[in-house]
């Protein structure tokens, strides 16, 4: 990820989130037929979404706050989050900032989720078949045994 927004070390902060409501949020880059899709996952409540044809430019590692703040939104509304904490979390948001991964339990859980999202993709056709947003919403349902078997929607902040 850290090629695709070419960004060097000294781009990445060492502080994180701490003080959002959901926390920090980790991205992965994968391919899949042939197209750059970007992984979202929520450290606290593995709350994900998936983001396809996002291009590499010149100004991809300024733009990117808002191209995720963008999609954010769009997860929300499609996850039905109450109006009121949409604009709250949002806010969290506004200030982004890239920071060094050292969680090996984050990084095992952004590679369960990129496993799902390949196989429920590729299940259905394809990118060109499949209904990305059903996919998401199918990936949310899933319970998780770091979640004590609850699923992300049931750990989204209401």
């Amino acid at each position: 990820m850290q090629d695709f927004l070419s960004l060097k070390a000294s781009d990445l902060s060492e502080a994180g989130f701490n003080n959002a409501v959901l926390g920090a949020w980790y991205v992965n880059q994968i391919l899949i037929d042939r197209r750059k899709v970007l992984v979202f996952m929520n450290e606290k409540t593995l709350l994900s979404f998936i983001v396809v044809g996002i291009k590499k430019s010149k100004t991809i590692k300024d733009d990117f706050a808002t191209t995720f703040l963008y999609h954010f939104f769009n997860f929300m509304k499609l996850m039905e989050f109450p109006l009121g904490k949409m604009g709250e979390v949002m806010d969290d948001y506004q200030d982004s900032q890239f920071c060094k991964t050292d969680s090996r339990q984050a990084l095992g859980n952004m590679n369960d989720l990129v496993f799902l999202y390949e196989h429920l993709i590729y299940d259905h056709g394809g990118l060109e078949s499949c209904d990305v947003s059903d996919i998401i919403l199918k990936m949310n349902e899933i319970p998780q045994k770091n979640l004590g078997h609850k699923t992300s929607r049931q750990m989204r902040v209401s």
